[in-house]
């Protein structure tokens, strides 16, 4: 058996011109195809890389984690330069490290961020607009923050989402929900231990609503006790989300 070298790597981009993280037979511009392509032209061989957690179409990241065999070792800068002059101005490898040839950037993961910013600006900026949603200027987080009060521990959140594999049975881990403001921006941290698949768009859609008056903060509740998929907001669009951090043993903040 041909020996093989571990590297973990903190991967952003920008999910704007993307169809997603996973490979496409039907859709070239994915992350992962991409990526791959970029290692296959610095090594000359074929690579699989492999992701914390998969990012719909037009979902951002500033800090997915990766992990890649390599046939031969290569020093991580090397690794990190090569890649990022091969890739697409939209993705960049921040951090390339040597890991544990049994390191697995999903399983290991002790917990994930997402973030969600909503823009309450009458003429959002060019530069921002890639990256939030626009809401009503009278959007009022205090009411979001009484909506997720409750939300977060380890329950079914089935409800939020979408398609889920045969045998999930939709409990997560929620171990913390933030909003905050910052200027014209709402903002909404999630921090859990995994998501499902929508699961943080069809949250933000609910508080979106909730934020505008349109339905009531306990609504949040309603859909966790009855799991009646007719209460819920249309979901928020991807733009306004990204993949902040995920954590590991040893590199907790």
């Amino acid at each position: 058996m041909s020996e093989s070298f571990r590297y973990r790597a903190t991967l952003a981009y920008v999910g704007t011109f993307f169809h997603g993280w996973q490979r496409q037979s039907n859709a070239d511009r994915t992350v992962q195809a991409v990526v791959e392509k970029a290692l296959h032209g610095l090594t000359g061989g074929s690579v699989i890389v492999h992701a914390s957690g998969r990012t719909d179409t037009g979902v951002h990241a500033d800090g997915q984690v990766i992990h890649f065999d390599l046939p031969r070792r290569w020093l991580p800068l090397d690794v990190r330069e090569g890649v990022n002059s091969l890739l697409p101005w939209d993705a960049r490898f921040l951090d390339v490290r040597e890991a544990a040839d049994v390191f697995h950037c999903r399983r290991d993961a002790l917990w994930k961020e997402y973030l969600y910013r909503w823009s309450r600006a009458e003429v959002v900026s060019p530069k921002d607009s890639l990256f939030v949603t626009p809401i009503v200027p009278g959007a009022e987080p205090s009411l979001m923050a009484r909506a997720v009060r409750n939300l977060p521990g380890d329950r079914d959140f089935s409800v939020f989402g979408v398609r889920l594999p045969r045998g999930d049975t939709g409990r997560r881990d929620l171990h913390a929900v933030a909003i905050m403001e910052s200027g014209d921006e709402i903002r909404a941290l999630f921090r859990g231990d995994g998501f499902l698949r929508g699961m943080v768009r069809s949250l933000c859609g609910v508080l979106a609503d909730v934020a505008r008056s349109k339905v009531p903060p306990e609504r949040m509740e309603q859909l966790l006790a009855t799991g009646d998929r007719k209460l819920l907001s249309p979901k928020a669009p991807a733009c306004g989300l990204t993949l902040v951090r995920v954590a590991y043993p040893g590199n907790l903040p």
